[in-house]
C-alpha cells in the first residue's frame, strides 16, 4: 500500500523530523467518514456546528496533553438512529513521514533519528520500502468484557483508498504507550482560552513549565531562607497581620494539639509552590500597569496563546528540536480581539510559531489572509460532513496553480466572507451589486446576509471564472444574474463550458436578461417609470421650484423611458442605492429577479424568518 498520499504535496520546513500527513476520522460524532490532508497549517472553515470542532476533539482524543476519554456518546449516528449498532468503531488514523528540516519528505527514517529510537518495530514500510508510522486511535465494543474499549496500535498498512482504511490491519507489535505519544502530544486552546485561569490551575501549560524552576538545591536553600525573612519582616511591619497571627494562635487551644506556632506567609516560602503565586503585569507606554486579571477577555486570551508558544520552544530547548513535534488546535484566534489584532496574532500563527497548527475561525479577516491552500472547508448536509481542499492537482477536478493562485488574489484577499457563505450570486455590475440585495430584503422578508447569502459583483462578463471555481471546489451553491447582451452571454458561456457546466440557456442557476437588456434597461418599463421619474426628480431637485420644473419636464416627454434609462446608466452608484428600496418596497418585482430569487429559495429551502420548518429533502440538518 502507498503510504504518502500527499506526500507530493506537502513540503513545509520542519525541524523535528517528521511530519504529520494526514488524519482519517470515523464515526466520531458528526463525522462519519473525512479524511483531512494537513499542512504546517491548516484553517479549518465552515458553518456552525459543521464539525470542525468534532475534527480537533477527534485529534486530541487520539494524542491530546492529558488525552480526553472517548466514550459511547462520541459514537456517529445516523439519521433515524437512536443508538449506534454495537459494530460500530470510531477510528482516528494519522499518518506520519520522516522529513528534513526544508520539509522534505524522506524515503528513511535516518539511523540517529529519535523517532526510530521512540517507535521502533512500530516504523512500517510502504510497498516501495519507504518508511511511515500510522497511530491509530479505536473505541469499539469487546464482546467478553460487555463494554468498548480504547487501544492505539501502529498500523502494519496505509490504504491509498481511504474508503478501505478500516480495513487496515495493525502491527504485530505491543500497544502503543504514553511515553511513545508524549513527544507529539496536541495541545488544543479553545476559545474559551483564558491566561489567569491558567495561572491558577495545576494541570495548565503554565503550571508545568514554572513547576521545574531548574534551580540548583543551593539556590533554593538560600531563595527560600529569604523570603521567610521577608515573610516576617512583612508581618512584623504590619498591624493587622500582626494581630490576625496572635490570634489564629489558638488553633492549639481548640483542637487540643501541641504548640508550635502559627505563621502568615504574605510569599511563598517554597519555591516549588511559586507558580501559584505568580502573576502577569502589563504596561503600556505612558500609563499604569495592571495585572492580567484586569485585562480584556482579549488580552487574557493572548496570554494562554503566547504561553504555548513558549510552552513549545522550551520544550525543544530541553530535549532537542528533532525529538518534539509541536502540534497545536486553536480554536478561534479571532475571539475578543480587534480585526488588527486578529491580524497581527494569525501572521505569527502562520509563520513562526514551530510544528504544526490547526485553527479553527469564523473570521473573514482570517480567512483573507490563509492561502487558500491551506484552507479546509467543512459542509454538513443532513448527518453527512465532506471536508473540501484547493491543492494544485488533488481532487476530483483538480486547479492549476495559476487557478489557485487568481483565488488567493481575486477573491480571499478582498472578500473572506464567501468562505462562509451558504450560497453566492454573482453578477456584472454596480448597480446589480446594490439593488438585487434589496429587492431580496423585500422579497424574502430578510436580508441575504442574515440567511448566510453572499452577492458578488465579479466586475465583468468575463470574469465568472475564478468565483465558479472557487465555488464549485469548496461545494458552495452558486447563482449567476447576467446580462442579456449577446458579447455578455458569448463569454458567459464560453466560462461555464470551461468549468463542466451547461450553457446559459440550459443552466438552471443561470438568469439571463431578455432581449439582449442589461440591468438598467431590464429595470425601465411602463410598471416601474412613475416610481423611477419620482426617485428621479426627487435625487436632482435642489428647491421646491427646482422640482416643480423637473416634474414638468418629464410629464411632457412623450417617451421618458429612454431618458430614465441614461440616467440610471450614468449615474449608477447614485441610484443602484435606491432603485432596489423603491421597487421592493412598492413590491415591484421584475419577473427575472423573482426568477432568481425564487431559484435560490428552491435549492437552499425555506429563507423566511416565520417559517421555521426545514424542508427534509432540501435543508441541511444542523443538530
Amino acid at each position: 500500500m502507498i503510504a504518502s498520499p500527499a506526500g507530493t504535496v506537502f513540503t513545509p520546513p520542519m525541524e523535528s523530523g517528521i511530519v504529520l500527513l494526514e488524519v482519517r476520522v470515523r464515526n466520531f460524532r458528526c463525522l462519519q467518514s473525512v479524511d483531512v490532508l494537513m499542512d504546517d497549517y491548516i484553517v479549518l472553515i465552515g458553518e456552525n456546528n459543521s464539525g470542525k470542532s468534532s475534527f480537533v476533539d477527534a485529534l486530541f482524543a487520539a494524542i491530546g496533553a492529558g488525552q480526553k476519554n472517548i466514550n459511547r456518546d462520541d459514537i456517529f449516528i445516523a439519521v433515524g438512529e437512536t443508538e449506534p449498532p454495537r459494530e460500530r468503531a470510531i477510528t482516528i488514523d494519522l499518518l506520519f513521514r520522516p522529513v528534513d528540516v526544508s520539509g522534505t519528505i524522506l524515503n528513511r527514517f535516518p539511523g540517529s533519528s529519535s523517532w526510530l529510537t521512540l517507535w521502533g518495530n512500530g516504523v512500517m514500510q510502504d510497498d516501495d520500502g519507504h518508511d511511515f508510522v500510522v497511530i491509530r486511535t479505536q473505541m469499539k465494543w469487546n464482546q467478553i468484557k460487555a463494554e468498548y474499549v480504547i487501544e492505539r496500535r501502529f498500523l502494519k498498512e496505509w490504504q491509498k483508498d481511504s474508503g478501505k482504511s478500516e480495513s487496515s490491519k495493525p502491527a504485530d507489535v505491543a500497544p502503543i504507550t504514553s511515553i511513545q505519544l508524549e513527544p507529539l502530544a496536541f495541545y488544543l486552546l479553545d476559545a474559551q482560552r483564558d491566561i489567569v485561569n491558567d495561572l491558577r490551575s495545576r494541570t495548565s501549560m503554565w503550571s508545568r513549565m514554572v513547576s521545574d524552576h531548574g534551580l540548583s538545591e543551593e539556590q533554593v536553600t538560600k531563595l527560600e531562607e529569604s523570603l521567610s525573612s521577608i515573610n516576617a519582616q512583612i508581618v512584623e511591619g504590619s498591624k493587622v497581620l500582626s494581630h490576625i497571627q496572635i490570634h489564629l494562635g489558638n488553633f492549639h487551644n481548640l483542637l487540643s494539639c501541641e504548640r508550635e506556632g502559627v505563621t502568615i506567609t504574605p510569599l511563598t516560602r517554597h519555591l516549588r509552590d511559586l507558580g501559584k503565586g505568580i502573576d502577569i503585569v502589563l504596561s503600556t507606554q505612558k500609563s499604569s500597569s495592571f495585572p492580567l486579571q484586569r485585562q480584556s477577555m482579549g488580552t487574557r486570551s493572548l496570554g494562554t496563546v503566547l504561553t504555548f508558544w513558549a510552552h513549545s520552544t522550551w520544550r525543544q530547548q530541553q530535549f532537542g528540536k528533532d525529538a518534539v513535534h509541536p502540534l497545536l488546535g486553536l480554536e478561534e484566534p479571532e475571539a475578543h480581539l480587534h480585526p488588527q489584532a486578529q491580524r497581527a496574532l494569525f501572521r505569527q500563527i502562520s509563520s513562526q510559531m514551530p510544528g504544526q497548527r490547526i485553527v479553527t475561525t469564523h473570521s473573514p479577516y482570517i480567512a483573507g489572509m490563509t492561502r487558500i491552500s491551506k484552507i479546509r472547508h467543512f459542509l454538513k448536509t443532513r448527518d453527512k460532513v465532506k471536508v473540501s481542499a484547493l491543492i494544485d492537482g488533488v481532487g476530483e477536478n483538480p486547479l492549476s496553480v495559476d487557478e489557485i493562485r487568481k483565488i488567493d488574489q481575486q477573491i480571499l484577499t478582498t472578500r473572506g466572507e464567501l468562505l462562509f457563505a451558504k450560497a453566492i450570486v454573482l453578477f456584472e455590475g454596480e448597480t446589480e451589486e446594490m439593488a438585487i440585495p434589496d429587492f431580496a430584503e423585500a422579497y424574502w422578508k430578510e436580508h441575504p446576509n442574515d440567511l448566510g447569502i453572499t452577492m458578488v459583483r465579479v466586475g465583468g462578463y468575463g470574469d465568472y471564472k475564478t468565483f465558479l471555481r472557487f465555488a464549485d471546489s469548496f461545494n458552495i451553491p452558486w447563482f449567476i444574474f447576467s446580462d442579456g447582451e449577446a458579447d455578455a452571454i458569448n463569454k458567459l458561456d464560453q466560462t461555464l463550458t470551461s468549468v463542466g457546466q451547461d450553457s446559459a440557456v440550459n443552466n438552471n442557476r443561470v438568469v439571463v436578461l431578455p432581449s439582449g437588456d442589461n440591468f438598467e434597461k431590464y429595470l425601465v418599463n411602463e410598471d416601474t417609470k412613475d416610481h423611477l421619474i419620482k426617485m428621479v426628480v426627487s435625487s436632482c431637485t435642489t428647491s421646491e421650484a427646482h422640482q416643480t420644473i423637473l416634474e414638468t419636464e418629464w410629464k411632457e416627454k412623450t417617451d421618458p423611458l429612454p431618458d430614465l434609462i441614461k440616467q440610471l446608466e450614468g449615474r449608477k452608484t447614485l441610484y443602484g442605492s435606491k432603485v432596489g428600496k423603491l421597487l421592493g418596497g412598492a413590491e415591484i418585482f421584475p419577473e427575472k429577479i423573482k426568477t432568481l430569487l425564487d431559484k435560490i429559495k428552491e435549492h437552499i429551502g425555506p429563507v423566511h424568518a416565520d417559517n421555521s420548518a426545514k424542508e427534509e429533502n432540501k435543508i441541511p440538518n444542523d443538530s
